[in-house]
């Protein structure tokens, strides 16, 4: 009867209750679409800004964004940068030089994009091409402060709200629910405690 406890033991002990994985670093796409839009012009770009708590690197982003009914196709820049004073930094980590409007966009990442803890970072959305208009689609559900920027220069705001998600790959430990591989050797304790009962 020991024995079998002692394998209950060590199952419980090899169960990992946390671990290295991906993890959102913002999200409120969850809350729900509409309630409102942004323009995107030619003179006026947006930005939203996130922040890391985790040592990590960019994994995907997924944006709302549709082109203006009956505008045709219109294709968007987006861009990762630093943050800098409550508006995006000088720093481009990051660029897609031609999404083309859909919902969700979602976007990956061809080489590492690190973040780091208390890290402050902006997802920017302009025009690729010079078509007249794009929208943003934001929800009333989750706001916060954004950033738009006027013939080049960028100025903090708020009231808006974003249906963007961000999500990392970090090597932190983060919550985890132990799979079921980690509980095959409780298990085999519990069944040699119940065969030593017979």
């Amino acid at each position: 009867m020991k024995r079998s406890l002692c394998v209950a033991a060590l199952g419980f002990c090899l169960v990992p209750f946390a671990w290295p994985g991906e993890i959102v670093l913002f999200d409120n796409i969850q809350h729900g679409i509409g309630g409102g839009s942004w323009e995107i012009s030619e003179r006026q770009n947006i930005g939203i800004p996130f922040h890391s708590t985790v040592n990590g690197t960019l994994s995907e982003v997924r944006l709302v964004l549709y082109p203006e009914l009956n505008a045709g196709p219109i294709f968007y820049r987006v861009a990762i940068t630093d943050a800098l004073n409550g508006v995006p930094g000088p720093n481009t980590l990051y660029e897609w030089s031609s999404v083309q409007g859909a919902m969700p966009n979602v976007l990956h990442f061809s080489r590492d994009v690190p973040v780091v803890p208390g890290g402050s970072y902006f997802v920017t959305v302009g025009l690729a091409d010079q078509s007249p208009l794009g929208l943003w689609i934001w929800s009333y559900s989750a706001g916060g402060p954004f950033a738009v920027r006027y013939w080049g220069t960028w100025y903090p705001a708020v009231g808006i709200h974003s249906a963007m998600t961000v999500k990392a790959i970090t090597e932190d430990s983060v919550p985890a629910v132990p799979g079921p591989a980690a509980a095959i050797p409780f298990a085999l304790g519990l069944l040699a405690r119940r065969r030593r009962r017979r």
